[in-house]
């Protein structure tokens, strides 16, 4: 986690996390963001955003909007897939 920006944007924080495939199902991310969550609250921020949540990733969509975080519209081509192709990206935040 760290802030998303500087300067008068530096209250939003971003924070990134990937599972292991072979771990997932076992609501670690759930507990990393819920973590994140209270950690970016007590550092003083007043947003979490997360920039680049693959659109086609609904395992990571559905947590988020489980955890009350709102989408703000989907970026064409926004993440780089290792096979080469470009994949949108929608970007969600959460105000703490």
């Amino acid at each position: 986690m760290h802030p998303n920006n500087v300067g008068r944007c530096g209250h939003i924080a971003n924070a990134s996390y990937a599972v292991k495939s072979g771990f997932r199902g076992n609501h670690i991310g759930e507990l990393l963001v819920c973590d994140c969550r209270e950690k970016a609250k007590e550092f003083g921020f007043r947003i979490l955003q997360f920039n680049a949540v693959v659109k086609t990733n609904h395992s990571a969509r559905h947590l988020y909007e489980k955890l009350g975080f709102t989408p703000l519209g989907t970026i064409p081509g926004g993440f780089l897939m290792k096979d080469g192709q470009y994949e949108d990206i929608v970007p969600y935040y959460y105000v703490l």
